[in-house]
Formats: C-alpha cells, sequence, structure tokens
C-alpha cells in the first residue's frame, strides 16, 4: 500500500518555512483507484502549503478522469507541475524483465496521444504554475517560492531557460522542479543555485533488492540518488538538496514494485 514520506530540508539561507507535497508518477489506469483514495486521505488529514506535481500521470488513453479526481483535492493549493513522457505518450507494452535492464530512451514519438493538454488546462486555471522548460514564482503566507523547471529529459525535451527576478530575491526559496532527474538537468538547476530540486520517473527502481536498493534508475543518475533525499554536487562545485520521489504508480505493462513502495513526499524546507 502506498505511503507518506515526510523529509526535513535545512537551508543554509533566510528562506521561508514551506511544506511541500510532491506527488509524482501516478501512471492511472483502471484498477488503480486505491492511489485516488490515498490522495484524498492526504488531502483531508495532512497540513502542507503548496503542491508539486513532477509528471507521468497517465497509465492509459481512457484515464483523463481518473487524474483530475487525483489532483481535485489539491487544486486549490499553490501549484506547480511538469509533465513526463507518460503525460504525452501512452504506455507501450514491455516485460516487466525490462526494468532489470541498463535505461535507454524511449522508441522516438512526435505525436502525443494522451489528452494532456485538457490537464495542462485545468491545472493552469487553478492556478498552478506549468514549469515545462519555464519558469514562475509563487508567493506564500510565509514568503515567496521562485520556481525554475524543465521538460521531461528522458524524452529529450528538456531545455533551461533564464529565472524569474524572483529567483533574486534575498529571502525566496529557489526550487527546481523536473520530471526525470538526469544529471545534465540536476547540475544545471544547482549550478543555477537552486536549494531544493525535486524530481520522480525513477519508480526507486521500481524493482529492489533489499539491503542493496535500486537495481536501475532508468536515466543516467546513480543508482544511490533512485530516491530520497540527498546532496547533489555540481560539476562546478555548487550543490543542492534533491529529492527524487519513487513515485505511486506503475505502468499497467509492468504492475510490480519490489523492495520499493508507492509514495508521496511531504517535504518541510526551512532556514537552517
Amino acid at each position: 500500500m502506498p505511503t507518506l514520506r515526510r523529509y526535513d530540508v535545512p537551508i543554509e539561507r533566510d528562506v521561508p518555512e514551506v511544506t511541500i507535497l510532491q506527488i509524482a508518477d501516478l501512471h492511472l489506469f483502471a484498477g488503480q483507484e486505491f492511489l485516488l483514495h490515498f490522495l484524498s486521505n492526504v488531502a483531508s488529514s495532512e497540513r502542507f502549503d503548496m503542491v508539486v506535481a513532477t509528471g507521468d500521470n497517465f497509465g492509459s488513453l481512457d484515464a483523463f478522469d481518473m487524474v483530475m479526481d487525483a489532483y481535485r483535492p489539491f487544486l486549490s493549493y499553490p501549484g506547480a507541475f511538469v509533465l513526463g513522457s507518460n503525460d504525452y505518450y501512452s504506455p507501450i507494452p514491455k516485460p516487466w524483465t525490462r526494468y532489470l535492464m541498463r535505461s535507454t530512451p524511449p522508441p522516438a514519438r512526435v505525436v502525443p496521444d494522451l489528452p494532456y493538454l485538457p490537464m495542462v488546462r485545468q491545472m493552469r486555471d487553478a492556478g498552478w504554475v506549468d514549469l515545462s522548460n519555464a519558469s514562475g514564482t509563487l508567493s506564500l503566507s510565509g514568503g515567496t517560492v521562485s520556481l525554475l523547471g524543465t521538460d521531461d529529459a528522458h524524452i529529450f525535451r528538456d531545455r533551461m531557460v533564464a529565472p524569474a527576478s524572483s529567483w533574486e530575491e534575498p529571502r525566496a526559496l529557489r526550487l527546481g522542479i523536473t520530471h526525470a532527474p538526469y544529471t545534465r538537468v540536476v547540475s544545471a538547476l544547482t549550478s543555477e543555485g537552486a536549494d531544493l530540486i525535486l524530481a520522480g520517473h525513477t519508480h526507486g527502481g521500481q524493482i529492489g533488492i533489499p539491503g542493496m536498493g535500486a537495481i536501475i534508475t532508468n536515466c543516467d543518475i546513480a543508482r544511490h540518488y533512485a530516491k530520497g533525499l540527498n546532496r547533489w554536487e555540481a560539476p562546478d562545485g555548487s550543490q543542492a538538496w534533491l529529492h527524487v520521489s519513487a513515485g505511486l504508480g506503475t505502468s499497467p505493462h509492468a504492475k510490480v514494485r519490489i523492495a520499493t513502495r508507492p509514495e508521496a513526499s511531504l517535504i518541510h524546507v526551512h532556514p537552517a
């Protein structure tokens, strides 16, 4: 069953105290209604200041209503989002043993077949910030959160853009958001000065070995970073916190998790 992970993130600057709910990798399809019940319980029982969705929401062509039902309890909160490949393209059948193999890019597709545009429209209409190769700002009661994000690096849609002017505010929390934690993206956000970077995509390895952890990460990041909170150092020596969520769902063609529970995360950020 899904679990809610809790993390404490001290920042060596005078940033606002913010609790972030991260939702990652829903991959919704018929039979996954228990994930909606889990999220509904989180919405009704937990306290948080903002929501970040890090993509891969669809597990089938007909999952739009499920996706919006999953997010509906959260749309009244300040929020931000990026997209993953499974927001654009429906999953392709493949054996579960694929998760034991080194990551390879998915087959090239150029025409999205998933209803990502109406999902994006509803999120934007709710005031959420679309960070697919974009920047933005959220003004919370405790202070400013400056946002910088990319589209999905796993399908080569990532492109770094200039941060918003709020990025330079002395007390702003600088938050980087991406779907797949490829090293080029994580290092670029770190070098730009992000305090914290949020990503998903890895499913925590999806299949792990107790005592060893993830077998693969489905990207070029080391297995140590497959899930959880870690410090990241870019080639230029700059550092940031990196949180990679193991996410909630699985592909409908690989409905298995071993030693990696489905999860959402509550991340409490505060001055050190």
